[in-house]
């Protein structure tokens, strides 16, 4: 039998030679469609990516929305509008132009959010869709084209197979069986037979081959399509975002120049020109209340009889001291008196006297150069009071005179208020007095040192029985309430004197004087004319 032209393939025959049928199946078909489910995952994120985006200038929109109504009934103040270059709306300043401005953006960027919103659900959104789709249409593809060459290659493999097991039997066999062979059974044909289907096989194998090196080289091109499918859609994403926060930076930029361009003071200038009427003029003089006038400002009643400071000896029985206070007699009859003459710090008296309801003692003589009167009564502010006798000092003896004859002009007023006209005034006193003074040598020289110019009522102390020696004053308060003994002295009114008409042939008239009855013997100390007990000496 003559040997075969061809030899099988076998395993053991030459390097490179490949077995017929192979023990492992080259099929990538199930990794590129991981692969592809892999893509098809990252676009479908990449979908929830840009969605998200459109709902949030969505909700944008909506906030933006609520900030302008935030603002919506923000106050004007006193706005000014003033007429842009084109005309067709005023320009606000101030805070209400801040806030005008705050309204204005926040209506821009709310249809910036609208058109940022329509345009990633118009553009951006179905430009993902579309990478999602041509995914899943490649997956079908591959799965339907890859799968059905798997399919009729490993068909033709088992095929193959089948064919090279029998050649294996008839081979086995050959040569040991006698008789008529069956020609089919040559394994001769049986080989043949193997070359046919090993034939077919291959044949199914390169065309698989082929197909899965033509998905790989589409797939190698679908892959660039879909990162250039993402490049496009971040470039619509990253331009539609630019163009929102741009506008929203101008916004807020234009937000924050309005107000922070507001002048310091230019809302207050603003109020002041609009309100001249109302506010406090800065220019206008402060108000004095010497320009002010008021119901009864110049009432009589108001109007003080004699005013200014003496002094007051401290109520202490054997107290020497004297405190000075600002004093006034009023219309009233009273006799005040206040810590200041300032009526800011003291507008209301400490020490009050109805002089009426007092006893006013008679001046001491100009001699003694004790400038003192005393005045016994109740002090009119305190509810329950007992009856003090108080002795006041004048800074001059013109001074005593003035104080004196006013306050026994009201004493002896009786019922009814005074005007400053029914009481001598200060001038009339002092001129007085001092004709007083010096007509008292030529009437009376044996007394003139002992008495008063002006004598109190009868029933009122004398000087003579308040007067004690200038070293013991411990009798003063007992001598001042002592009743008069001997004859009652004739009462002078000074104002008299100027009314009495002059004497023929006088050069000058002098207001006469009268002096009370008094012990003869001259003296030149008051005291030695008084008794221990306080009366006069017989």
């Amino acid at each position: 039998m003559a040997e075969s032209p061809t030899a099988p393939p076998t395993a053991a025959s030459t390097n490179g030679i490949e077995e017929a049928i192979p023990l492992e199946v080259i099929d990538p078909t199930a990794v590129l469609i991981q692969r592809l489910d892999s893509w098809r995952h990252a676009v479908d994120l990449l979908h929830d990516y840009s969605e998200s985006h459109r709902v949030m200038y969505h909700n944008l929109s909506r906030d933006y929305e609520r900030i302008s109504k935030s603002v919506h009934d923000a106050p004007r103040f006193d706005a000014v509008e003033t007429v842009r270059q084109n005309g067709d709306q005023p320009a606000h300043e101030g805070i209400s132009g801040g806030f005008f401005a705050i309204r204005e953006k926040s209506e821009g960027l709310i249809k910036a959010a609208v058109e940022a919103e329509n345009a990633i659900k118009s553009s951006v959104i179905p430009h993902v869709e579309r990478l999602s789709h041509d995914i899943k249409e490649h997956i079908r593809g591959l799965k339907s084209n890859g799968f059905k060459g798997v399919r009729d290659v490993e068909k033709a493999r088992g095929q193959t197979q089948k064919q090279i097991e029998l050649l294996g039997q008839q081979a086995s066999s050959f040569g040991v069986f006698s008789g008529k062979p069956d020609p089919l059974k040559d394994p001769y044909i049986i080989y043949r037979g193997v070359l046919n289907k090993l034939d077919s096989q291959i044949m199914k194998e390169n065309i698989q081959t082929d197909t899965l090196l033509t998905i790989q080289r589409d797939f190698k091109t679908f892959e660039a399509h879909v990162v250039g499918g993402i490049h496009q859609l971040f470039r619509l994403m990253d331009q539609t975002q630019t163009t929102f926060w741009n506008f929203q930076q101008e916004c807020y930029s234009a937000i924050t120049g309005a107000f922070t361009s507001i002048p310091l003071e230019f809302e207050w200038d603003q109020f002041v020109a609009n309100n001249k009427q109302i506010l406090a003029n800065e220019s206008a003089p402060k108000r004095s209340i010497d320009r002010v006038k008021f119901a009864n400002q110049d009432h009589e009643s108001t109007k003080p009889l004699i005013e200014g400071i003496i002094q007051r000896k401290a109520t202490l029985k054997l107290s020497r001291t004297y405190n000075s206070a600002y004093y006034v007699v009023t219309p009233s009859k009273f006799l005040h008196q206040f810590a200041s003459k300032d009526y800011g710090q003291s507008p209301e008296p400490e020490f009050s006297l109805f002089l009426p309801d007092a006893n006013i003692g008679a001046m001491y003589p100009k001699e003694t150069g004790k400038n003192k009167f005393k005045i016994t009564g109740k002090d009119a502010l305190k509810t329950i009071s007992t009856k003090h006798t108080f002795e006041f000092k004048t800074p001059t003896y013109d001074d005593l005179v003035k104080w004196w004859n006013v306050i026994q002009d009201v004493a002896t007023s009786g019922p009814g208020t005074l005007s400053r006209g029914s009481t001598m005034t200060s001038a009339t006193a002092a001129t007085a007095a001092t004709a007083a003074a010096a007509a008292a040598p030529e009437t009376a020289p044996e007394t003139a040192e002992t008495t008063s110019p002006v004598e109190p009522a009868a029933d009122i102390p004398v000087a003579g029985t308040s007067l004690d020696p200038p070293e013991d004053t411990a009798g003063a308060d007992s001598a001042a309430t002592a009743p008069i003994v001997g004859p009652e002295p004739v009462s002078t009114d000074v104002e008299s004197a100027y009314e009495t008409p002059r004497s023929a042939g006088s050069d000058a008239a002098e207001p006469p004087v009268e002096v009370a009855t008094q012990p003869s013997q001259a003296a030149t100390d008051p005291s030695e004319l008084l008794t221990e007990e306080g009366v006069w000496k017989e």
